[in-house]
């Protein structure tokens, strides 16, 4: 049989099993670990290569007969359930529907089940690039709604939050109050090109407003320390969810009025709980909210601005707080609230937290302290920064990161699906899920997405000058695509409620177009569910110094001097 060498095998169909990928300009590489494809039968489209009629391409079968939609060829998957792998992605009604090898199975042999090519099939050269799940972030302010277009343009489609828009008390706090508020904030999600789950107000003594609520679509609870996190409060919330089947997201009492950091921990009474700002800086118990990541039915997650700890950090999370939480810098008690709150230890504990699978979750915190189109960013960051500073995870392969990729990857793609209800929809690369993908050159990951597929369809892409001769001439930015248009937009974006409302008819009675899903299973798992970060560790957190031991040992790090794929990545 003839061969070719391993370089010019890449440089026609990608790199294979042993080949390494740098990551932007990061300390980070990849190994493919596994390649599902068949050598010397690759499905390649182009002028003169396999994917022709009666080649490559079945001439015969119809897509009633299996044909694929869309085919993403060749492509290199990251994703932190199956790995660092080899194959091609067959789309169709908006799922992914086979993964491993394509083609004409009346010519090709080992050609995948479900994953024929014919006439129905659009094409993807994926040989040199990267795919993953599309990002959820699931810490969102609802504080404007071109937020969706910076998040897409960084890989983000499916966000859990809530808010009316710029109030007081959106900028503050992540809650869509009441049930007018959730039906006008359902009816305008409509025409936005990403999935959404609104969180409603949690902090009640009561069931009844928290339940009417969750009738209305609410797909989780917020307790809020601006609206009183109180030990009370998050008992309703929690036996009200565990009622109803839904997640509740707790920011705690910074001021430690109701209760400290073991109050609040009491006051869960074992119950699951998404813990929002799981080190500090953006609200909670201080200084030791941070020790809540030890527990076995917490399930914790932090934001973006202190990640990854740099020297500007401390500095810029002062103005934040006075901002976000309606703070007057001439009030004493105001200035000693905010300053409470930004403390280098715990932020650099963060940090190493995240690196050890500690804190399971990546998100952005909105306007609100947090920068939505930068998550994928300062994910890739974050793990660079802390492969420098602390080397080789134990349970990294001394010749690849993959472990370290994989366990940052799953802080942004199925830990939060997991957390909110939705895993059996998105959050992986999985025959059967919804197909919101990402596209990356290796160059840009994290940095700068290729192309962004929301149900089966792009809907956000970098594209050149429409009047220009080709797609690629300058000025190239992100600009929205059919998926993100008219009725299609309704067809590849879902709306998450609660099962109760979906059972009480939100769709009909709201009017909703778009596919409205419930969630489900929110109430049974704990951090022992959460894939590559569930460790529970011992977490001290010293009252005068801030240090923060884990089991024993100091947790921290220096602050970066500078960060990578930042400026040069970025001009302007």
């Amino acid at each position: 049989m003839p061969t070719i060498s391993r370089k010019e095998y890449a440089s026609l169909f990608g790199p294979t099993i042993g080949d390494k990928i740098r990551l932007g300009e990061t300390d980070l590489y990849i190994e493919i670990e596994q390649d599902l494809r068949g050598y010397g039968d690759e499905s390649v489209y182009g002028g003169g290569k396999s994917l022709r009629d009666g080649m490559g391409a079945n001439n015969q079968c119809s897509r009633d007969q299996g044909v694929l939609d869309l085919v993403i060829t060749n492509v290199t998957i990251v994703d932190a359930k199956l790995g660092v792998i080899k194959a091609d992605v067959g789309i169709k009604d908006g799922l992914i529907s086979g993964i491993g090898k394509s083609g004409n199975p009346a010519i090709m042999s080992g050609v995948t089940p479900g994953m024929t090519v014919g006439l129905s099939t659009d094409a993807i050269s994926g040989e040199h690039l990267i795919l993953t799940a599309a990002g959820i972030d699931s810490h969102i302010h609802l504080i404007s709604p071109q937020q969706a277009y910076a998040a897409l343009s960084n890989g983000i489609t499916t966000f859990f939050g809530g808010g009316i828009g710029p109030t007081d008390g959106t900028n503050g706090t992540t809650v869509t109050a009441g049930p007018k508020n959730m039906r006008a904030m359902l009816r305008a999600w409509e025409g936005i090109p990403v999935n959404i789950g609104l969180l409603g107000k949690g902090n009640a003594y009561s069931k009844a407003p928290l339940q009417e609520q969750i009738i209305a679509g609410a797909v989780g609870l917020k307790v809020h320390e601006d609206w009183g996190a109180t030990p009370n409060s998050l008992r309703h919330a929690l036996r009200t969810a565990d009622d109803m089947d839904i997640q509740v997201s707790v920011h705690t009492d910074s001021l430690n009025e109701a209760g400290y950091v073991e109050n609040t921990i009491a006051a869960f009474e074992g119950r699951t709980i998404h813990t929002f700002h799981t080190e500090g800086a953006g609200g909670g118990h201080a200084p030791d909210i941070i020790k809540v990541a030890s527990q076995p039915n917490v399930l914790p997650s932090s934001t973006n601005p202190t990640l990854p700890f740099g020297i500007n950090s401390q500095a810029e999370l002062f103005d934040m707080i006075m901002v976000c939480h309606n703070l007057n810098p001439n009030v004493a008690v105001d200035v000693s609230f905010a300053e409470s709150r930004v403390r280098p230890e715990t932020i650099a504990a963060e940090n190493i937290l995240h690196d050890m699978g500690v804190i399971s979750m990546f998100s952005s915190d909105s306007q609100a302290m947090g920068r939505v189109g930068e998550n994928w960013l300062r994910l890739v960051q974050t793990a660079h920064a802390m492969k420098v500073a602390r080397g080789k995870l134990p349970e990294d392969n001394p010749n690849n990161d993959n472990f370290r990729v994989l366990r940052y990857v799953a802080k942004i793609t199925i830990n939060p699906a997991i957390t909110q209800g939705v895993s059996h929809i998105l959050g992986s690369v999985e025959v059967g899920k919804m197909a919101d993908l990402v596209l990356w050159e290796p160059q840009f990951f994290g940095a700068k997405p290729k192309l962004i597929i929301k149900g089966g369809m792009i809907n956000w892409s970098l594209m050149g000058d429409p009047n220009a001769s080709l797609p690629t001439p300058q000025p190239v930015f992100y600009r929205p695509m059919f998926g993100a248009m008219g009725k299609t937009l309704q067809d590849t974006c879902i709306t998450f409620v609660s099962q109760a409302a979906l059972e009480d008819g939100v769709k009909e009675k709201a009017g909703l177009e778009r596919q409205v899903v419930a969630v489900n299973n929110c109430r049974s798992i704990s951090k022992h569910d959460l894939i590559r970060n569930n460790a529970t560790p011992h977490i001290d957190v010293n009252p005068e110094t801030f240090a923060v031991k884990v089991d024993g040992v100091h947790a921290t790090c220096q602050p970066i001097q500078t960060a990578v794929m930042n400026q040069k990545y970025f001009f302007g």
